[in-house]
């Protein structure tokens, strides 16, 4: 008898790795591989990635899967999310310059050109966001066409990765609503390109790709992409989200009032709403769900703040006799625990890459603040801990959420119990930890089984999931402590602020 096709396959491109997770239709976990690969950053803030990277992570993935016994026939529906970046392609897929990451910093005067041009004012009227570099996709364009005319003549497309991997697949060139909502380049509250931006910057049309919805199937696997990967010829492909819209998917927040955190290499708090009175301190999308926004917080370096750290002071944990013998994260976990609330004294500025919600600086940067000679290893640690928890706050404040409300966190961050509880009394919310932390790849495979009718409600497995995980309450002595030392968190960036230009390099 021939093995059931009815798995589908989430697939997310994030920062530092590519996830390939293969779900049943009722979200258990089948086989899942990450691949991880480094940034490139050729100048002073420039911050890029070879988006042959991003498809031989995914080949090697699913090389692995396949070692694990699956069947990748039995794969009926494929969904990529990704993080943000943009990339000229030739139309064989073939990319003609390195991906622009969305915590580059090079289009400073791409974004004083827009404000002089077409103004801040008229771009959040059509889009929803304010303008900066980086982050969103206009500036990035601008570049290129102020740098690199040759590159953009000769591009066919421009796509985000996750339109990358598609086009790989299926050789269709497209973008989904989400992901095109972080260009200030299209109409928040219609999904479609701006003609009115695009045609004022100087961009041709013609060359981005066509809008989709999150659950649309935009094409197929091609015969050559199943050769290459495994995957049966003729596989629908749904066009995707963003990962922080693929992540909210994943939680179940999809309907009015609904919260979720989605913790990796960035760090996202997402707010599901009707309403389009957009707070320019956030950044502004289309939800997967019709008729719903997402309203996001989002940081440049969440778990990426203590990946630094475990880079370069990792192997010190090696001198500590009760952990040398523990994986670092686990290590570092044990010692953050250990440490007192308010890290001995030490507050951590998160701002390795700048920031984006809701102080919008490019120039801030990363800082320790209050060391002593008694100041301990689990000291430093819980500094980064508590300093992203208070970064993450501060964007949370523009949101307005009900007091106590619960909010489930996924992504990495979710494995470590003690952040959660930071994070829980930093915020003033109680934190549900999802028991499947991957919630991106499991959105993306809610998306895709939705797009071909393997899963009606695109909501209920993520609340299935978020009613089963662990609830960590705060503690009311600890939030008060917190509360102090947010004002001091602030207070620290706003003394700093004027500094923090005199720091460039270049």
């Amino acid at each position: 008898m021939s093995e059931q096709r009815n798995l589908l396959l989430g697939i997310d491109i994030g920062t530092t790795d590519t996830k390939c997770t293969v779900y049943t239709p009722t979200g258990e976990v089948v086989a899942s591989h990450f691949t991880e690969y480094g940034m490139i950053h050729p100048r002073s803030g420039w911050v890029e990635e070879d988006p042959e990277d991003w498809w031989q992570a995914i080949l090697t993935n699913l090389r692995l899967c396949r070692e694990d016994g699956l069947n990748l026939s039995r794969i009926t529906g494929v969904c990529v999310s990704c993080t943000n970046a943009f990339i000229p392609v030739s139309q064989d897929v073939m990319p003609l310059h390195n991906a622009i990451m969305q915590i580059d910093q090079r289009a400073a005067r791409e974004v004083d050109w827009i404000e002089e041009h077409i103004g801040s004012k008229r771009i959040y009227e059509i889009t929803g966001n304010r303008v900066a570099r980086g982050t969103f996709f206009m500036p990035t364009v601008l570049w290129y066409l102020h740098n690199c005319p040759e590159i953009v003549d000769a591009a066919y497309k421009f796509l985000t990765p996750s339109g990358y991997a598609v086009a790989k697949l299926t050789g269709e060139f497209t973008i989904n609503e989400s992901r095109m909502g972080f260009s200030l380049m299209s109409e928040i509250r219609t999904g479609q390109w701006s003609r009115e931006l695009i045609e004022r910057m100087g961009m041709d049309l013609d060359k981005l790709p066509r809008p989709c919805r999150a659950d649309e199937i935009v094409g197929y696997v091609t015969e050559a992409a199943s050769l290459v990967t495994g995957l049966a010829v003729g596989t629908p492909v749904a066009g995707g989200a963003m990962d922080t819209v693929s992540a909210a998917v994943g939680a179940g927040a999809v309907t009015e009032g609904d919260v979720f955190m989605a913790l990796g290499t960035c760090g996202r708090v997402c707010h599901s709403s009707s309403s389009e009175a957009f707070d320019r301190g956030l950044m502004n999308c289309r939800n997967a769900t019709a008729g719903q926004y997402l309203n996001v917080d989002a940081t440049n370096n969440c778990g990426v703040a203590l990946r630094w750290f475990r880079d370069r002071f990792g192997a010190a944990v090696k001198e500590i006799p009760e952990v040398k013998d523990m994986n670092v994260y686990e290590a570092m976990d044990i010692l953050a625990a250990k440490a007192s609330p308010g890290a001995g004294g030490v507050i951590f500025l998160p701002y390795f890459s700048g920031e984006r919600c809701p102080i919008w600086d490019p120039d801030a940067k990363g800082a320790f603040i209050g060391m002593q000679l008694g100041t301990s290893y689990g000291d430093m640690v819980r500094a980064v801990l508590e300093g992203v928890a208070f970064s993450l706050r501060q964007g949370m404040d523009l949101m307005h959420l009900k007091p106590g409300q619960p909010i489930a966190l996924g992504g990495g961050i979710a494995n470590s119990r003690i952040w959660c509880k930071i994070i829980a009394n930093v915020v003033r919310h109680p934190i549900i930890r999802t028991d499947v932390n991957e919630t991106e790849t499991l959105g993306d495979a809610i998306l895709v089984g939705h797009a071909i009718g393997l899963i009606e409600d695109m909501g209920a497995i993520g609340k299935h999931l978020i009613a089963e995980g662990e609830v960590i309450v705060p503690s009311e002595d600890l939030m008060e402590l917190y509360d102090r030392r947010y004002l001091l968190y602030l207070s620290l960036y706003d003394r700093l602020k004027p500094v923090f230009p005199d720091l460039r390099m270049n």
